[in-house]
């Protein structure tokens, strides 16, 4: 693909660390129209999760802002959201199934085409990212790393069928220990029997906490869905916009063309930071193109 169809995200609910609580349109719209007139119709939408309370009903919500979105010719390229993958071992899953698909709903309800969520997610409620992680490896260490992926692959499954009948897939992100360790996501796929599950590559955190940002999307490039491309220095997740950190633009996506990537590319960054909003989306966009016919030439 010469060009590909281009997504930036836009904040519209926010998080105080208790409850989720939904923007002002006027919060978001700006970004919206700055976009559109950018020729970028597709957006990033992250949040309505189903692991914290929110102030409002995220089903009637979601289908208002699709419905805003598409009045305006835009639409959601992907829905970041978040939701338990497993329960305990031992444990009825049905919970977990019950939010994995209102998770689906809400990004069917926006015209969504994907559903963004961090692999390894328990349904309980701790307090850190280091808890859920070490909560993982725990009922590794105690179950064994094959039956705990069995248990997250049999609940993704039942939501993909519910997925596909909907028009949404269901992407898995490199993220935490499935970014370290990027085999753990490849076994985890490779015992999903569902068409309707597959990859979130996430250039980001594949730079900082994989062997090569390369050979994690080279790894898991037959299951590629989506992406969240921002850059950084190789030290942290900084999420800044492609070109200022040191990942190899041209080569990633000269990887994307021998994947057969055809799909939107979404940036988990916005524009170039201290400029105005249009000029800053603009050069990031013009970086990008300028990085595709690079890619082309060599």
């Amino acid at each position: 693909m010469e060009h590909y169809n281009l997504s930036y995200p836009i904040n519209t609910v926010s998080w105080d660390g208790k409850v989720v609580t939904r923007c002002s349109d006027e919060c978001f719209l700006p970004t919206c129209r700055t976009l559109k007139q950018l020729g970028v119709n597709e957006l990033m939408v992250t949040g309505y999760v189903t692991v914290e309370e929110a102030d409002f009903d995220m089903m009637e919500e979601t289908k208002r802002l699709g419905g805003l979105l598409d009045s305006m010719g835009m639409r959601p390229a992907q829905h970041h959201g978040l939701s338990a993958m497993y329960a305990p071992q031992g444990e009825s899953q049905d919970r977990v199934i019950e939010k994995l698909i209102r998770s689906i709903h809400y990004t069917a309800n926006m015209n969504a085409p994907v559903l963004v969520i961090h692999p390894g997610q328990v349904d309980l409620h701790l307090s850190t990212v280091e808890e859920y992680t070490e909560y993982f490896s725990e009922q590794i260490r105690k179950y064994g790393r094959q039956e705990i992926l069995k248990t997250c692959a049999a609940n993704l499954d039942t939501a993909g069928e519910i997925a596909g009948k909907l028009g949404v897939k269901i992407a898995l992100e490199n993220v935490e220990l499935f970014a370290a360790d990027i085999t753990l996501l490849r076994d985890l796929l490779d015992e999903v029997k569902s068409p309707n599950i597959g990859f979130c590559f996430d250039s980001g955190h594949a730079h900082y906490k994989s062997a090569s940002v390369l050979n994690c999307l080279d790894i898991l490039q037959d299951r590629l869905l989506t992406t969240h491309l921002h850059d950084n220095r190789s030290v942290f997740d900084e999420h800044m916009p492609p070109g200022f950190g040191t990942i190899p633009w041209i080569d990633i996506i000269q990887g994307l063309w021998k994947a057969g990537y055809d799909n939107t590319i979404n940036f988990e960054s916005g524009g170039w930071p201290g400029l105005d909003k249009e000029t800053g989306f603009e050069l990031a966009i013009q970086f990008w193109r300028a990085c595709e016919l690079l890619a082309k030439k060599n």
